[in-house]
């Protein structure tokens, strides 16, 4: 291997300016807010939905239909 291919253990390399990193990262930032968003909807309807373990049950409906075959 030559010599001047080798990379050196702390050495920096050449610096890379990242004049425009907000509009590279802006559509990775707006999915990661909606998928957020998203995740926290489904978490509320959830615990919103659960019924509590104290909460009188609903009434079972009782059938009265017979069914003949």
């Amino acid at each position: 291997m030559a010599t001047n291919n080798m990379k050196r253990i702390g050495k920096r390399g050449a610096q890379v300016e990242y004049s425009n990193a907000w509009e590279v990262m802006r559509p990775f930032v707006h999915f990661g807010i909606k998928a957020a968003s998203a995740i926290a909807h489904t978490l509320i309807y959830i615990v919103k939905h659960v019924p509590k373990p104290g909460s009188p049950n609903p009434p079972e409906k009782k059938r009265d239909k017979i069914i003949k075959i």
